[in-house]
């Protein structure tokens, strides 16, 4: 099926005076400059979902996190305090816990270890293991062998194969063949893996996880990353058969990544054109337009291009900041602006 852009509505708020969707309206604070996006549902599973986040906080780039939302048609930042997760000593210095209500409590990258070297994500320290806390509270860990690493912030809680268990799916990269996206799963014995991706096939190639829905609207999670984000990025959709990662969809020219960033989240799931089935929004390779797609039925669509004067450069959050039943994506862009968008 042919691309098909759609106008969408765009609002850049970076600055004192905002308009949302015609209304006019100011910030409850003065702020000019965005440093980050975050969400609360992002921060327990560690990848998008078709769940929407609920609750969105917006860091200032001068220092401080606000609670973002909208009352009247005016966009409100309240301040408040982003609570610190607790760490553990093995953790990766720059590492993630996740962790919810579900089979797994609590899941992070451990085993610090300098013997990959590629320094994508801002350092050569990469993790040698994986930890995770079950529900009725034993542990378990994972080690890595020789010189491969996972080559992540976060371990990425999904259930892949509905199952009601989440599996564990991490970025594993060597030196021989680069990155791949694996997925594990955790028994009563331990982390065993579930199945793998084809690796990259060089060393210092890096893939980034974009979002994790029924895409196609077949009943089964698909997972969907960007291979080498930063040099001619191609979005590879992925679902599990058994003990193998399906090929379902591939298609070039997106990015979700900046190269030393820790932001992994530059993407988001959203049903953008109300039919029912999840679509995925990510930057395209320059990182200065939005692109929004569908893969429903298994055809590659794109329902909407927005450009913007700046890259994108913080996560990517879908959200019903209004209450009026219709998700607005979020974000912002290097120049210190916040992006407020909808269908």
């Amino acid at each position: 099926m042919s691309p098909r852009p759609q106008a969408a509505f765009s609002f850049c708020i970076g600055f004192l005076l905002i308009a949302l969707w015609g209304q006019n309206g100011a910030w409850a604070g003065p702020t000019d400059c965005i440093k980050a996006v975050a969400g609360a549902e992002r921060l327990a599973s560690g990848i998008a979902t078709a769940v929407l986040e609920d609750t969105l906080f917006i860091e200032r780039c001068e220092g401080g996190w606000f609670r973002l939302t909208v009352s009247d048609g005016k966009f409100l930042l309240t301040e408040t305090n982003m609570a610190q997760p607790a760490r553990s000593a093995d953790m990766l210095p720059d590492g993630e816990v996740t962790g919810g209500d579900g089979w797994v409590s609590k899941a992070w990258l451990s085993g610090p270890a300098g013997r990959y070297g590629h320094g994508i994500l801002g350092d050569a320290i990469e993790a040698s293991a994986i930890h995770v806390v079950m529900r009725d509270g034993s542990s378990h860990d994972l080690p890595l062998m020789g010189k491969a690493v996972f080559e992540d912030l976060r371990v990425r809680l999904v259930d892949l194969n509905g199952d009601n268990k989440e599996e564990l799916i991490v970025i594993r990269s060597d030196a021989q063949s680069g990155a791949a996206l694996a997925a594990y799963r955790v028994s009563n014995t331990g982390i065993e893996q579930l199945a793998a991706g084809p690796p990259i096939g060089q060393p210092y190639r890096w893939l980034n996880p974009a979002g994790a829905a029924d895409f196609d609207g077949d009943g089964a999670i698909e997972i969907a990353y960007v291979e080498t984000p930063h040099i001619g990025g191609i979005l590879r959709v992925y679902e599990l058969d058994g003990a193998e990662l399906i090929l379902e969809q591939s298609v070039a020219g997106f990015s979700n990544h900046a190269i030393g960033s820790r932001v992994l989240d530059m993407s988001a799931v959203i049903d953008w054109n109300g039919d029912g089935i999840p679509d995925l929004a990510l930057p395209d390779d320059s990182r200065r337009r939005m692109k929004i797609i569908s893969l429903a039925h298994g055809e590659f669509e794109l329902l909407a291009t927005i450009p913007h004067p700046a890259s994108i450069s913080t996560a990517i959050m879908a959200s019903d900041l209004d209450g009026d039943g219709a998700p607005e994506l979020i974000y912002g862009l290097s120049d210190g602006s916040l992006i407020v968008t909808r269908p």
